[in-house]
């Protein structure tokens, strides 16, 4: 330790000229290698960099599809009910009663006999055709309600299904939309009144849509099951797809012999609020 002491005091001139020569050459080398800083000009907002103007315009048409499109366009829904198999010329005309069936016959007279002209045996078996179906629809209607499938009329805003007389039959088809309408080949609403292809159109608030339910109908008549047909429905919500099928199950036909005994069908429910 004594010699280290006395080798520095010996030394110490030297030792302290080599720091200050050391410290001048690092302070020297970093005046050398410092780069002067390199001042840009303001960026000139009225300069040829200023970013052209977006002219490009996002319309309606580009973000709804077709289908939203023709539900958002103001198109007259009528509440009648359609066939989609008729045959018969379609009319605008507002002050006609349409009907979804044609050769009704008026109430009170035979239905299919055309206002009871014809051939007076072919009216008699239509009759009493009409007449089979009634008791037995009244039949099953009777057994239905003992089992406690179908809603107590008390309890119900419907009315009792047997006061529900028949429509006349008009002329012409109603033309235009429709916010029901059903494909079932050879058959039309229970007792001839349209009544009772049930409507919910105005029961999930306000929203337009779309829905088609699959139905599988009994020679009775009866709808025996219904299903949603969800990727041909449009704009539906779940609202609308439940009460699609609660309101089909509660359609009625007409009883027919000849009918197969699962007879499959579509019916079209429009939604509407306007």
């Amino acid at each position: 330790m004594d010699r280290i002491i006395d080798f520095i005091e010996r030394h110490k001139f030297g030792i302290l000229i080599t720091l200050a020569i050391h410290v001048l050459v690092f302070v020297y080398f970093q005046m050398a290698t410092y780069q002067q800083a390199v001042v840009y000009d303001p960026w000139d907002f009225q300069g040829e960099n200023v970013e052209k103007p977006d002219d490009i315009q996002i319309t309606p048409e580009q973000i709804q599809t077709p289908q939203e499109q023709q539900l958002l366009q103001p198109e007259k829904v009528s509440s009648f009910v359609k066939n989609e198999n008729d045959q018969r010329k379609e009319s605008f005309n507002q002050q006609t009663d349409y009907t979804s069936f044609e050769n009704a016959a008026p109430a009170g007279l035979p239905a299919g006999t055309a206002g009871g002209q014809g051939n007076p045996e072919e009216v008699a078996n239509n009759y009493e055709k009409e007449a089979k179906d009634r008791i037995f629809t009244k039949r099953e209607n009777a057994l239905t309600d003992k089992g406690g499938k179908r809603e107590d009329p008390k309890q119900s805003n419907d009315s009792n299904d047997d006061t529900k007389s028949e429509q006349t039959a008009s002329n012409e088809a109603v033309a235009g939309a429709t916010m029901v309408s059903y494909r079932l080949d050879d058959r039309h609403p229970l007792n001839h009144n349209d009544w009772y292809v049930r409507n919910p159109g105005y029961t999930c608030g306000n929203v337009n849509g779309i829905v088609k339910v699959l139905i599988v109908v009994g020679s009775s008549g009866e709808v025996e099951n219904a299903k949603t047909l969800q990727n041909q429905s449009v704009n539906a919500t779940a609202c609308m797809l439940e009460k699609a099928e609660q309101y089909a199950l509660k359609s009625r036909f007409n009883f027919s012999s000849s009918a197969p005994k699962k007879q499959e069908g579509i019916i079209t429910y429009r939604f509407v609020f306007r």
